[in-house]
C-alpha cells in the first residue's frame, strides 16, 4: 500500500500541521510514497524539506486568485503512480487530485463549517460548495475530525453517511507536555491567554468584553491574544473603545514557540462559536494550563471533562473568569483533568486509523 499525502498550506497553517503529523504517521509505517507540501523560498517551513520524501511544489499566489489557481499547481506537480492512494488535506488540494481518476482518493474535510458558517465572500463559498458537489458525484471518501462535524456535513453538505469517516486529531505530547513549576508565568498578573484564529467565528470579541469587566475588578490581570494578522481585525480598536489597559496581540507565534506560550498562561479562555474539533484546548491542557470553554460545535465532544464551560452570556463568562482568579483549588483541577483529557489524544491513534480506512480503498 502506497500512499501520497498533499496538503495545500504551509505547515505553520492548523491544516499544514495536521498534514505534517500524518504524513509522519504513515512514513513511519513504512506506508508513504511522498507528502506534497507548497514550497517559496526563504520561507520559514523550509526546514522540512530537509526529509527526502516531502516534495515541494511551486505556485503564485496572485493574491485573490490563489484558492483558484492553487489547484491546477499541485495537480502539474503530482508524479503518483497508478494505485497509489491519494489523500487531500482539504478542499483545494480534494480538488487537485480527484482529477486523476484511476486512483484510490480520499480527502480530509476537517469540517464543513464554511456551509453554516461562511466566512468567506459568496464567490469563494460558491466555489467551495461545487467542489464538495464533485467530491460526492465521485464518491470520494471524506474524513472529518469529530462526530459534530459529520453530522454537519451529513446534514450541510449533504454527504452520503457510509462516505464519512470520523478520524480525531492527535495532541503531540513530546512538544506539548505541563512543566514542573509556574516559571513561565508572571508572578505578578493573572494572565488569561487565547490561542486561534481571529475571524468572526471565533468570537474574541465576547472575551474582550469580558476582560473588560475583569480588568476593573481586578487590576493585576492581563490578556494575551494570538493570532495572525490581528491588524486586519476589528480586535484592536474594538480593545481601544472598551478602554482596555493590560493586553496584548501578539500576532502569529511559531508553531516551536506554541507551548511555552500556553505555559505562559493561568487560564486560556476559548469563546469559539463552532469548532470541527478545538485542537487549541486540548493542546491547552497538555501543557498544563487550565481551560474555559465555549461549547459551540465539537468542542464539549473533544475537550470533555478536562474544561470548564461557559454560555455565550458576558455574564457568565466573567463570572467563570472571575472563579479561576480566584480559586486555587479550581484551578488545580482544571489543570489535572485537562492534563488526562489531553492525553486520550495522539497522533499515532489518528494514524493508525487513518491506514485503517486506506486499507478499505485497495
Amino acid at each position: 500500500m502506497r500512499v501520497d499525502e498533499i496538503t495545500c498550506q504551509h505547515l505553520l497553517s492548523g491544516i499544514g500541521r495536521y498534514g505534517w503529523e500524518l504524513a509522519s504517521g504513515i512514513q513511519k509505517e513504512g506506508h508513504l510514497e511522498n507528502f506534497y507540501k507548497p514550497w517559496k523560498a526563504g520561507h520559514s517551513d523550509e526546514v522540512y524539506h530537509k526529509n527526502e520524501w516531502v516534495k515541494g511544489y511551486k505556485y503564485r499566489s496572485l493574491r485573490d486568485l490563489h484558492p483558484y489557481l492553487l489547484p491546477m499547481f499541485i495537480r502539474k506537480s503530482l508524479e503518483v503512480k497508478q494505485g497509489d492512494i491519494l489523500h487531500a488535506h482539504w478542499f483545494l488540494s480534494g480538488l487537485a487530485i480527484s482529477k486523476f481518476r484511476k486512483n484510490p482518493k480520499i480527502i480530509t474535510m476537517h469540517d464543513v463549517s464554511l456551509l453554516h458558517l461562511p466566512e468567506k465572500g459568496s464567490r469563494y463559498i460558491n466555489y467551495y460548495t461545487r467542489s464538495i458537489q464533485r467530491f460526492k458525484k465521485q464518491q470520494i471518501p471524506i474524513i472529518v475530525v469529530s462526530e459534530q462535524a459529520k453530522r454537519d456535513a451529513i446534514q450541510h453538505a449533504e454527504y452520503p453517511e457510509e462516505l464519512v469517516h470520523v478520524v480525531y486529531n492527535g495532541v503531540n505530547h513530546d512538544q506539548f507536555f505541563p512543566l514542573q513549576n509556574d516559571q513561565k508565568r508572571p508572578k505578578d498578573k493573572f494572565r488569561f491567554i487565547y490561542s486561534g484564529g481571529l475571524g468572526k467565528r471565533k468570537n474574541v470579541g465576547l472575551l474582550l468584553e469580558a476582560f473588560k469587566a475583569i480588568e476593573t475588578r481586578f487590576p493585576e490581570c492581563e490578556l494575551i491574544i494570538s493570532g495572525a494578522h490581528p491588524e486586519r481585525t476589528e480586535y484592536p480598536d474594538l480593545a481601544e473603545s472598551l478602554g482596555i489597559k493590560n493586553i496584548t496581540f501578539t500576532g502569529f507565534i511559531p508553531d516551536e514557540k506554541m507551548a511555552d506560550f500556553y505555559r505562559s498562561g493561568h487560564c486560556m479562555v476559548f469563546p469559539s462559536e463552532y469548532e470541527g474539533f478545538g485542537l487549541a484546548p486540548l493542546e491547552s491542557m497538555a501543557c498544563g494550563t487550565p481551560v474555559l470553554s465555549a461549547k459551540g460545535g465539537a468542542l464539549t465532544e473533544t475537550s470533555g471533562d478536562g474544561a470548564l464551560y461557559f454560555d455565550y452570556r458576558a455574564e457568565d463568562l466573567i463570572d467563570k473568569m472571575s472563579a479561576v482568579m480566584r480559586d486555587d483549588k479550581l484551578r488545580e483541577e482544571l489543570t489535572q483533568r485537562g492534563i488526562k483529557q489531553a492525553s486520550e489524544f495522539t497522533w499515532e491513534q489518528t494514524t493508525q486509523k487513518t491506514l485503517d480506512i486506506y486499507r478499505t480503498l485497495v
